[in-house]
Order: C-alpha cells, then sequence, then structure tokens
C-alpha cells in the first residue's frame, strides 16, 4: 500500500499543521491514506480523528528533537509504500500519481542534486567529500522524501543515523533554536556515501514540492488546482550572487517554510478547515 506521513511532533502547533496537510490530501489525493507520526504517549484532538487514517508513535531518543526524527520515520511507519511530506506542506494539486510512479526505486529516494563544492549549512562541501571519501553529496530540501519496506531503504537510514553518531562535527548544523540538528546534511551525505542518485525535475513538467523562500507571483489554490509562482535563479560573481532571470513553476506540493507567505498560508488553511467544518487554524 502507498501512503503518505507527516511529523507531528513536540508542541501541539506541529498537530495543527499537519491537520492542515492532511486536509489538502484529503482533498486532492482521497484514495491514499494518511498517517500521523506522533511523540509516544501523545493524543489526537478527537475532531481530528476523522482526517488521519494511522497514528504511529515514535519514542524518544536522546539528542533527536524536531526535523532530525526525519531519520527515524521508516521505523514506524505502516505502509509499503511511503512517501513523507513535512507538515508546513500544503498539496495544491491532483496529479500525485505521476509523482508515485517517478519515485518507484528499491528504498529511499528524493529530488535534488549532486554537488562537489561550496557551502552548505556552513560547512564546505569539498571538505565533506574528503573527509568521508565520497564523491559527491546530494543537495536537496527534505519536505518530500519517498521509501519502500526494503533492505535497500534500512541501509540508507542506518547509514545516515552513523553519520549523526560519527561526524555531527563535520556535517551537523543547528537551526536558530539550537535544539535541532538539520537533517539535510546527513541525508546528502549518506546518498554519497551509497551512490544514490536524486530525481529531477524541470520547471516545464511542475516539481513535486518547490518552497515560497524568495518566490513572487504567488496563486495557489488547492480547490482549483491552481499553483502558480516564480522564482529568481542566481549566478555567483566576484563572491556575490546577483539575479539572473525569473522562472515559472508550478509545484504539486508548496512548502511553507516559516509558513511565508503567511497570508497565503492561512488563507488555504482556512479554507480547507471551512470545507470540513473545522475551527480556523490555531496560529
Amino acid at each position: 500500500m502507498q501512503g503518505y506521513i507527516t511529523l507531528a511532533t513536540g508542541d501541539r502547533f506541529y498537530i495543527e499543521l499537519a491537520i492542515n496537510l492532511a486536509l489538502s490530501i484529503k482533498l486532492n489525493d482521497p484514495k491514499r491514506p494518511i498517517c500521523l507520526i506522533m511523540d509516544e504517549g501523545a493524543t489526537l484532538p478527537e475532531e481530528y480523528t476523522p482526517y488521519i487514517d494511522e497514528i504511529a508513535y515514535l519514542k524518544s531518543k536522546p539528542g533527536f528533537h524536531g526535523c532530525l526524527n526525519k531519520l527515524r520515520v521508516n521505523e514506524v511507519s505502516p505502509y509499503e509504500e511511503s512517501l513523507f511530506i513535512d507538515s508546513d506542506c500544503i498539496l495544491l494539486k491532483n496529479d500525485m500519481d505521476r509523482h508515485w510512479s517517478k519515485f518507484q526505486a528499491p528504498g529511499f529516494k528524493i529530488a535534488g542534486g549532486k554537488v562537489t563544492k561550496g557551502n552548505w549549512y556552513g560547512f564546505d562541501i569539498q571538505d565533506v567529500i574528503k573527509t568521508l571519501g565520497i564523491n559527491y553529496i546530494v543537495q536537496m530540501n527534505s519536505g518530500v522524501f519517498y521509501f519502500r519496506k526494503s533492505q535497500e531503504t534500512e541501509h540508507f537510514f542506518e547509514t545516515a543515523l552513523r553519520l549523526v553518531n560519527d561526524h555531527k562535527d563535520l556535517l551537523g548544523t543547528y537551526h536558530r533554536n539550537k535544539l535541532q540538528l538539520a537533517d539535510e546534511p546527513f541525508i546528502g551525505a549518506a546518498q554519497g556515501l551509497l551512490w544514490i542518485t536524486p530525481l529531477s525535475y524541470t520547471p516545464e513538467e511542475g516539481a513535486i514540492m518547490i518552497t515560497t523562500i524568495q518566490s513572487e507571483d504567488i496563486k495557489f489554490d488547492p480547490f482549483t488546482q491552481t499553483s502558480i509562482m516564480t522564482r529568481k535563479t542566481d549566478f555567483r560573481l566576484l563572491g556575490r550572487f546577483l539575479p539572473r532571470k525569473r522562472v515559472a513553476h508550478s509545484p504539486s506540493i508548496a512548502h511553507f517554510v516559516k509558513l511565508k507567505p503567511k497570508s497565503i498560508y492561512l488563507r488555504i488553511s482556512d479554507q480547507l478547515r471551512g470545507q470540513y467544518g473545522l475551527q480556523r487554524f490555531n496560529k
């Protein structure tokens, strides 16, 4: 069975975000179930239970908070094939069949690109490659990724966790709250160690997910499957990033990092909640 999973650990706020995501999935891909991953001992409010098909509980683990728990979701997912989506995302289009087909793999798969130089999360990529003895790391946004139950998947997540244990000084970068270690450097390096090739999308075909960071002309509506946005691509000249051109995108999933632009996120979440008879988003 194919199904969606999302993390709702920590504050109640993340449950509220996850419900907004779940409602957008119920609207635009109702044939696939949704699993909410919660802290052991947490309770889902009764009014939300009709919109969540499964609940999985993640045991606490020292040093693992927030997004770093993405490296453990394979331990509790109930599905043969899982598509993880960050809780601050909204599914905008009803075209997920094409993405599930594209992501088919024996193990872990994510959209991104191989990189061999530059800076990422405050570290030098060439230093990481040299230290780990790999040829590349995969640079990506881990807001969406795929895996199926298999030895390949277990090996991938074990490798990522081993990097957390053995190379935290090399790859570890804390988010602003100084509590959550970023998961993406470990995911990217693990793919390099295991020679995993990421997927790629062109703007013309429409990516599975794009963040709203530095986006303009945003027109999103999950009820009409409208997904239009533009982003500026940049190039570097004498140490400075200069704008090059504006590129139009139509992602199936919008990733509202820090819930920005907030007015658009609030409008969509409240419309979704109104559609299903729920109270407005408690932000």
